[in-house]
């Protein structure tokens, strides 16, 4: 069984590193997620002309979670560097 996504980084309760690099490290693995599953469902509503209007809202629907997780991902690396 796979373990539960932990959700974004504005998700969960671990600060995000103080050196720079390592800050770098985490906000590039923490993107890539979201990024993939957008490219992902994307590609898939682009080139399935065979979807159901079903698949189609669950997919669209999954693309807008993913902008959102992108969207708190950022909006905590901006937080966390402001404050």
């Amino acid at each position: 069984m796979a373990a539960a996504d932990p959700g974004p980084p504005a998700a969960r309760d671990e600060p995000w590193p103080s050196a720079p690099e390592e800050r770098l490290t985490r906000l590039v693995h923490d993107l890539r997620t979201p990024l993939t599953i957008v490219s992902g469902f994307a590609d898939l509503l682009r080139r399935r002309s065979d979807l159901t209007e079903e698949q189609r809202a669950e997919y669209l629907t999954r693309l807008g979670d993913a902008a959102t997780d992108l969207r708190a991902i950022l909006d905590s690396e901006r937080a966390d560097r402001l404050g």
